[in-house]
């Protein structure tokens, strides 16, 4: 005769097991997801801090266009202040009020 108490405990252990192992790869997954996001989060702030570095650069040598680190930096200077712009997007405005 087979016994069915031992059948039962067995499929509960495989059960929990499957559980478990489900739970471990879900949170696994949401702890990468996360890393991921943090990581891009990251990659974009030093994106905007070369682009800084390289506008002082610039700034300080007084040249209106400067391409360092692949990184295109121009500086339009007028009378109310300073534009820099990244490519064609404007990454700082400094203005100069009376």
């Amino acid at each position: 005769m087979v016994s069915i108490r031992k059948q039962l405990v067995k499929g509960y252990v495989l059960l929990e097991s499957l559980i478990a192992t489900l739970l471990l790869s879900v949170i696994t997954g949401l702890i990468l997801c996360e890393v991921g996001k943090n990581r891009q989060e990251q990659i974009q702030s030093l994106r905007e801090l070369e682009v800084l570095n390289t506008a002082k650069m610039a700034y300080d040598a007084r040249i209106n266009h400067l391409d360092l680190n692949g990184v295109s930096v121009e500086i339009r200077e007028n009378s109310n202040g300073v534009s820099i712009f990244d490519g064609k997007k404007e990454a700082i405005r400094i203005e100069i009020k009376n």
